[in-house]
């Protein structure tokens, strides 16, 4: 099983630290349950009509919150690279 490592570009943790405590924790839970399983059953290829390869989308229906991803290879390993995350209106 390659090393895998979560990264957040960009703005994405201060996406995260923005949220509301409860749903904070939610998000920081899924993104790190990514290490085990980096394509979880609730992840779909992103965008629908045309994913790239690698891109995710992962939506929490019951905390109305959607996490987008990619995971790309690195000398050996898997890099979860969390690119946006937001809460569902």
């Amino acid at each position: 099983m390659p090393e895998r490592q979560i990264r957040f570009p960009e703005q994405a943790w201060q996406q995260v630290e923005a949220l509301p405590q409860r749903l904070r924790w939610t998000v920081q839970r899924a993104i790190f349950h990514l290490l085990d399983e980096p394509v979880p059953t609730l992840a779909d290829p992103f965008p629908p009509g045309d994913p790239l390869p690698g891109a995710y989308e992962l939506h929490l229906p019951a905390d109305g919150v959607t996490i987008w991803y990619v995971v790309t290879p690195h000398d050996g390993n898997e890099v979860i690279s969390i690119q946006l995350v937001r809460v569902d209106t």
